[in-house]
């Protein structure tokens, strides 16, 4: 072998481990073996983490006032294969008011505290699906104001909703979370809200 062809060769040696240094693929932390759904998924084993969502719900019925706020949870990831299952205790605040005729203001506002589970599919190597629900009871206060009379009442009821959405990693331990979802107060029609925030790791 000549001088010239060991030179060559040292010379693609380096641009090789030149190259394999630069591209730091950042979602390497969670890559096994090239299988990303199964490394993915690894990176929520038995941790704990929280989110926090801003909402805006719009009303099914006419006369109700549509309601935005937030959401909190705490939850727990339990990793089985190329999936994750997710159990959560939820709460937030959600509030809305509408004015009929200039003279008739309605306020209506809920507290929800819930239990939630959703089965979260990895679809890339940053991208998840996920569906689940929530139920539990929701605290909620309504008030009519006419003029200078404030009419109120405050009841506790039941409350469930149906989840569905996207989470994005945006790092090895954060999430951006966007979704749909069904929320429902005893008797009273539904809410759809749109969810977007962000949900992170311990």
């Amino acid at each position: 072998m000549n001088s010239k062809t060991i030179i060559a060769s040292l010379g693609l040696l380096s641009l090789s481990c030149t190259a394999q240094a630069a591209s730091s693929d950042p979602w390497e932390y969670y890559r096994i073996g090239g299988n990303y759904s199964s490394a993915y998924s690894t990176r929520y084993d038995s941790t704990f983490g929280g989110s926090f969502k801003g909402v805006y719900a719009w009303a099914s019925e006419e006369i109700a006032p549509d309601m935005y706020g937030f959401q909190i949870d705490l939850h727990a990831n339990i990793e089985t294969g190329s999936v994750f299952h997710e159990l959560s205790i939820n709460s937030g605040l959600l509030y809305g008011s509408k004015t009929y005729f200039g003279l008739l203001k309605f306020e209506t506002m809920s507290v929800p505290l819930m239990a939630g589970y959703s089965l979260n599919v990895p679809l890339s190597e940053i991208a998840t699906f996920y569906i689940g629900g929530k139920a539990g009871i929701a605290f909620d206060s309504a008030r009519i104001t006419i003029g200078g009379n404030k009419i109120s009442d405050n009841a506790t009821e039941f409350a469930y909703s149906a989840l569905i959405g996207f989470k994005l990693a945006i790092s090895e331990k954060t999430d951006i979370v966007i979704g749909y979802e069904m929320y429902k107060i005893e008797d009273d029609r539904p809410y759809h809200a749109i969810t977007m925030g962000f949900s992170w790791s311990f």
